[in-house]
């Protein structure tokens, strides 16, 4: 298996698409909202914000996540290529070392279909997973939030029967 650092821009559609849209059933909080944040607390994943009563902006929230994203990417690509220096790890040739989410990206990238939305959660994914412990770590979690709210917000799914 290989990995590759996934296109930053994928990370913003994805951290924008979460940022912005109401987590499902939950009266129009944002994905995945206070408890996410409380749960990656827990693992010492502390957002950038000082004060967790006030709420942080949609760009706030979007660069937060994609760097939550993004970072367990370059993690999960380093474990699969120990050797390599952060030049030569597979993906863009200009990779930033973080993610910057500005208010032009949150015009020009909130307009992903969630159908794209999820295509690029299962690349990200599958770029994602090549360390042990993936699937308990803080982006995963935020992942599958994004997962579901993307399917949730398919065309017709709410018109479908709930069986």
């Amino acid at each position: 298996m290989s990995a590759y650092i996934i296109d930053p821009n994928e990370i913003k559609k994805l951290a924008i698409f979460a940022a912005t849209r109401p987590l499902v059933g939950h009266a129009g909080r944002r994905v995945p909202d206070a408890w996410f944040i409380r749960r990656a607390e827990k693992k010492c994943v502390r957002p950038p914000f000082d004060d967790h009563t006030v709420n942080p902006s949609d760009r706030e929230l979007a660069e937060w996540y994609g760097e939550l994203l993004y970072q367990e990417n370059i993690r999960s690509v380093r474990a699969r290529y120990p050797d390599d220096t952060w030049d030569t790890l597979p993906g863009p040739t200009m990779k930033p070392i973080h993610i910057v989410i500005s208010n032009h990206d949150m015009l020009e990238l909130n307009h992903a279909q969630p159908l794209n939305i999820l295509k690029a959660c299962d690349s990200l994914e599958y770029q994602s997973c090549e360390t042990t412990d993936y699937e308990s770590t803080v982006a995963f979690m935020l992942l599958q939030a994004i997962r579901s709210a993307a399917i949730h917000s398919l065309p017709g799914y709410d018109d479908a029967p709930w069986i």
